[in-house]
């Protein structure tokens, strides 16, 4: 929001240097991004935020100078003289939906149009609107003077003299003052005439019943319309107004009269018309004062630094609040009906903080009462980020909320939001793989980086009662080239079975024991020659595998992409394994070799499965160092070269020993239909 620092001194007599006056406002919290310099005077450009809506006009901004420096707040004029016939003579206005509209105040002014006095027209275009004429000059220029939008009817175009405040009707149609025909919901609320609606409720007026040239009569409505109803219509028809803008964040709902009585005040001081006697007030019941108390105990302990109780109600009282005695230890405070973001003991606080000044409270440690560690699932989280990034995988951290579209190859069902910031944060994400770390990898692809190996640790949603079901997961991502190119040797692609080393390489390091593989239950978006499900024991963790081709296709992948996705919940609160030493070994190893031809359906872990139950106590580890698909080997059969490693802690072992062992190993192996070549 721009403010012109004339316009400011109206309302308080500040003349501090612009720039010490910029820095205060930022450290109060009404952030100045900007000032622009305009002659002898200044445009300051504040980011206001969404819950100050108080502050998103001059007078508002300079209520809060006025604490800053301690000087007076001078009020808004809204004196005038009022004649010819009543308004309630000409106007009626009825309230036909309460819930869209509490209060609706209105004027019946006859006004002569013509063009703006020069200095309210400088001071629109200074802030950013456009000067049309003197009517609809006031209305804004007055919503950006007190923070409360309005609007001019022609009350000639006013069919009967009757308005009437409803919702939208199915398929009714509405131009508007930007010139487009809009088709209306039944949820967006208008201002009507007794049939066709005339205007969009707090958003935009009419073209139907716009002021022009020939209007005499102007019906002024200011009105105090419910944020929410607001705020869905604008999103509704995609039209994002000044007015909107106030109205969808929650105006004063004491704004309408003062509004009407400030441009009638306006008109008559530039000779642009006169006021009818008295206010058309429909459903204006004042609302029951809201009250806040404030202990001076409170503020000490939120705040770490003393603040005297003069202080504190000298702030809130220059800030609108009034005092409304004591209960107990606190101070009772009526919250000023244009401060609809304070509610509790701590608002209050947050208030006297900012203008006591944060500089004023001292930078000081909290005392501690003892030091304590990580916790236990902290320490597991923390050995699988180890783990991940000594496989030379970087970490990435993408959006809980996702895109329908992009996660719909995922079946799993996910949770829909409410009310989404846009459509592609339309769900929550139902796997950290889909759309996540494919997203991360294609944004690589774009900027040229092929080779890319990445996780993710976070959590996945799905439906659940009454909170969707949350579910912490780590998800893997390999593609283009498994190690960086060396010229000592050729590059390899990454596959399946690098991903399952990084996953055996993780339960070894948090004691999981063996990790086993299965080929059913696997998603529909794997490769399914290419995939696994992750077991351990009898328990599904995920699953591993190639992306398929169809889904590499739909992200634009240069290459394959393997991935893998675990459930990490179960494994991080699981009770750690006890650290276990053994002494180097005094006695030597023995190892064997054998070349095995075997189906290659079978998995290699069912081979080791079987070599062990054979070998007896003395085989101590079974690896495959080698595996061969091709001629000489038979079609649809596998080479496989298998290390067998023997050992005893207490003496030498004998040939003859191992020997008998290996037998075993052959014979078991050729009962399940496997060669043993050399032989």
């Amino acid at each position: 929001m721009k403010v012109l620092l004339s316009w400011l001194r109206e309302f308080v007599d500040v003349r501090v240097e612009t720039a010490r006056l910029a820095e205060d406002l930022t450290l109060a919290g009404l952030a100045v991004d900007a000032v622009e310099g305009r002659g002898e005077d200044a445009v300051l450009d504040l980011d206001v935020t969404t819950n100050r809506v108080d502050c998103m006009n001059v007078h508002g901004v300079a209520r809060e100078v006025s604490v800053l420096y301690g000087l007076p707040l001078k009020p808004l004029e809204a004196s005038f003289a009022e004649s010819g016939a009543a308004s309630a003579d000409t106007l009626e206005v009825l309230i036909e939906a309460p819930d869209l509209c509490p209060r609706f105040c209105a004027r019946v002014l006859d006004v002569r149009l013509g063009p703006s006095p020069s200095w309210i027209r400088d001071r629109l275009e200074v802030v950013g609107v456009r000067p049309i004429n003197n009517v609809v000059d006031l209305t804004n220029y007055v919503m950006i003077e007190m923070g409360h939008p309005s609007h001019a009817f022609d009350l000639a175009r006013i069919p009967e003299g009757k308005l009437r405040v409803r919702w939208g009707r199915e398929g009714e149609r509405l131009t508007t003052l930007d010139g487009v025909a809009r088709t209306l919901a039944p949820r967006v609320g208008v201002v009507a005439g007794m049939h066709e609606a005339l205007a969009l409720a707090g958003i935009m007026g009419g073209a139907s019943s716009e002021v022009s040239e020939t209007t005499r009569t102007v019906a002024l409505e200011a009105a105090y319309w419910e944020p929410l109803a607001i705020r869905r219509a604008a999103k509704t028809l995609s039209l994002r107004t000044e007015a909107s803008h106030r109205f969808e964040r929650g105006a004063d709902p004491e704004g309408p009269p003062v509004a009407t009585a400030r441009i009638a005040h306006l008109l008559q001081k530039i000779g642009a018309g006169t006021s009818r006697p008295g206010l058309i007030d429909s459903g204006g019941a004042r609302r029951a004062p809201r009250t806040a108390q404030l202990r001076t105990s409170r503020v000490t302990l939120v705040l770490g630094t003393k603040v005297p109780e003069a202080r504190g109600r000298e702030i809130l009282t220059g800030l609108g609040f009034r005092t409304r005695g004591r209960e107990a230890d606190a101070e009772v405070y009526e919250v000023p009906t244009w401060r609809g973001d304070v509610s509790r003991e701590v608002d209050l606080v947050e208030e006297v903080a900012r203008h006591h000044g944060l500089a004023s409270i001292p930078s000081t440690v909290p005392p501690s009462r003892g030091v304590e560690g990580l916790r236990p699932w902290q320490v597991r989280e923390r050995a699988v980020r180890e783990t991940m990034v000594a496989a030379g995988l970087t970490e990435v951290a993408s959006y809980s909320f996702v895109s329908e579209a992009e996660a719909a190859a995922d079946p799993a069902p996910r949770v829909a939001l409410r009310n989404p910031l846009s459509a592609d944060q339309g769900v929550l994400r139902s796997s950290l793989v889909i759309p996540g770390l494919l997203g991360a990898l294609r944004t690589n692809l774009r900027y040229g980086r092929r080779d890319v190996g990445i996780f993710e640790i976070g959590r996945v949603f799905g439906p659940g009662e009454p909170l969707p079901r949350e579910e912490r997961r780590l998800g893997i991502l390999l593609s283009g080239a498994a190690m960086p190119a060396h010229w000592s040797q050729k590059a390899r692609a990454a596959d399946v079975f690098d991903v399952k080393g990084i996953l055996d390489a993780l339960a070894a390091r948090l004691g999981l024991g063996a990790l086993r593989v299965a080929p059913e239950g696997l998603p529909p978006f794997v490769h399914p020659g290419k995939s696994a499900r992750i077991l351990r024991g009898s328990e599904a963790l995920g699953w591993l595998g190639a992306l398929h081709p169809d889904l590499a296709s739909a992200w634009e992948l240069r290459d394959e992409a393997v991935a893998a996705e675990i459930a990490l919940d179960g494994i991080l609160a699981a009770p750690a394994s006890p650290a276990r030493f053994r002494p180097l070994p005094r006695f030597p190893e023995v190892s064997r070799d054998l070349s095995i031809v075997c189906d290659a359906a079978s998995p290699a872990a069912d081979v080791e499965s079987r070599i062990h139950a054979a070998g007896g106590d003395l085989l101590r580890g079974v690896r495959v160092t080698d595996r061969y698909e091709g001629p000489p080997v038979p079609a649809g059969r596998v080479s496989l070269t298998v290390a067998l490693r023997y050992h005893h802690p207490e003496r030498t072992l004998a040939g003859e020993e191992v020997e008998e062992s290996v037998d075993r190993v052959v014979r078991a192996l050729r009962a399940a239909g496997a060669e043993i070549r050399g032989e």
